[in-house]
């Protein structure tokens, strides 16, 4: 599954798409090294040698798997007593969430919580072709990091983002969002309800204006001190010239990294990010969109220039699915740990 690494080195792990995420060893994060690619499950760093991930079984069972990244041996952590794929879980095993396909084809969420699983809601898979730089609305199941609520639905899609409480599956509140992320800690969630400005919003006090920020339109990562975040969105009104954009919760201040197209950026470290360089999609007819060259770039957030991020042949992530007019890889971040 993983080749050898760990020991305490710096490791990144981010979401190629949906199914699969990539781990990398980044003390070097001008020369990263990729370890592994972790296909058909989710997966966690749970510290900086070990890697947790599902492993269904049975119809009745899914064992969660620690593997040490240095010797590769593997001991079960504990079991879910139903199938598990994709979906995020508390370190204790006391919460899960995750989805299956009804007949008709809908999308059905549930919530594993005190021993039951419960069926909470049901909603539209909706188009499955798109000739947009991000591709069709992705699916979100997110459990907020103190695990007391689970946000699902799709991201920019028709249906609303649906906020449930776990602890008595009773349903919060719905959002017609353009995106939704919940906060490093606790359970603030923020949401991209206006074109031109981030909301957050908590049970306790509702909607509130974030200030200082834009709106956090595509791939919206955190920092790992939960201090910034990192996010794309177009700096024009005709949604053409697409930019990379941090914002500093401390100062309340969004910065555009730089002034050239340049796509999904995310936090390798702290302070430090890696990016795509963008062009003109030459594939694309009349339709003005940018797509990757290839490159990747890293920048610290304190500074301003950028520097190309140097892969070993066949270990750049733009390059470990197809690349083309329709299909773009997700390069964001992986799943997290709850910090609560």
């Amino acid at each position: 599954m993983c080749r050898g690494g760990g020991g305490g080195a710096a490791m990144l792990l981010m979401r190629e798409n949906y199914a699969n995420q990539l781990l990398y060893e980044t003390s070097d994060p001008l020369h990263p090294r990729l370890l592994c690619k972790i296909s058909n499950t989710s997966a966690h760093l749970l510290t900086g040698d070990t890697l947790e991930y599902l492993k269904p079984i049975s119809a009745t069972q899914t064992d969660v798997m620690i593997r040490s990244l240095a010797s590769g041996s593997e001991t079960v952590a504990g079991k879910f007593p139903f199938p598990l794929d994709y979906g995020p879980w508390l370190p204790d095993l006391s919460v899960a969430a995750y989805t299956t396909l009804d007949p008709q084809g809908s999308v059905q969420v549930w919530l594993y919580s005190q021993r039951q699983s419960t069926l909470l809601f049901t909603y539209q898979v909706g188009g499955r072709g798109c000739i947009c730089r991000f591709g069709v609305p992705q699916q979100v199941l997110a459990l907020s990091p103190d695990g007391q609520y689970l946000a699902a639905g799709r991201d920019r899609g028709p249906d609303p983002l649906t906020i449930y409480r776990v602890s008595d599956r009773t349903l919060v509140t719905t959002f017609a969002a353009s995106q939704g992320i919940w906060g490093a800690a606790g359970h603030r969630l923020f949401l991209g309800l206006q074109p031109n400005s981030e909301q957050s919003w908590t049970p306790e006090s509702g909607i509130s204006t974030l200030s200082g920020a834009n709106a956090w339109m595509y791939r919206p990562g955190w920092s790992p001190d939960g201090a910034q975040v990192a996010y794309s969105a177009y700096a024009d009104p005709v949604a053409t010239q697409l930019r990379v954009y941090v914002y500093d919760v401390k100062t309340a201040a969004t910065r555009m990294l730089q002034d050239k197209p340049r796509a999904q950026a995310l936090f390798v470290k702290k302070g430090l990010l890696w990016y795509l360089e963008e062009a003109p999609c030459d594939q694309c007819g009349q339709i003005q969109i940018t797509q990757p060259t290839g490159k990747v770039f890293a920048m610290q957030v304190s500074a301003s220039t950028e520097s190309e991020v140097t892969f070993a042949a066949g270990e750049n992530p733009l390059y470990q699915e197809r690349v083309d007019s329709i299909t773009w890889p997700s390069f964001a971040p992986g799943e997290f740990w709850p910090a609560g």
